[in-house]
């Protein structure tokens, strides 16, 4: 009985997906028909985004270049970047070993006079072939 609820209702979600695809696939061949003045104005905005990022790239060379600070600020940031990846790692590990023991959390702490809450909860997905179903 299950077994036939969940062979219709995969059969019918597949079918509606196929159309989808189909007409987004329709929607997409007539988008991608364009005037030869939007292409143009499409090619020139592409060449003023790579003069954008060369000119960006040539100002941060210039910067490591000639201002020694700006170098030690990069290495700084990346190793606070590291720091707070490790930091986070713990808090999400002592989270889930305190979920474990004691169920699900809800917790706020009070620091510098501003509230973090801490949650945690058990989520419910359904995947279909591996994929979630959202």
């Amino acid at each position: 009985m299950v077994d036939t609820v969940f062979q219709n209702l995969i059969e019918k979600l597949t079918t509606k997906i196929e159309e989808l695809k189909e007409i987004k696939h329709l929607m997409r061949e007539l988008e991608d028909d364009l005037p030869m003045e939007m292409e143009d104005l499409v090619a020139s905005f592409k060449d003023l985004k790579k003069q954008i990022t060369d000119a960006k790239e040539k100002h941060v060379k210039d910067l490591l270049a000639d201002h020694i600070d700006y170098a030690d600020y990069r290495k700084k940031v990346q190793e606070l970047k590291e720091e707070a990846a490790n930091l986070k790692l713990q808090l999400f590990t002592e989270a889930a070993n305190m979920s474990r023991e004691h169920g699900d959390l809800d917790q706020t702490v009070v620091i510098n006079g501003i509230a973090s809450r801490v949650q945690t909860q058990k989520e419910v997905q359904v995947y279909l072939n591996g994929k979630v179903i959202k």
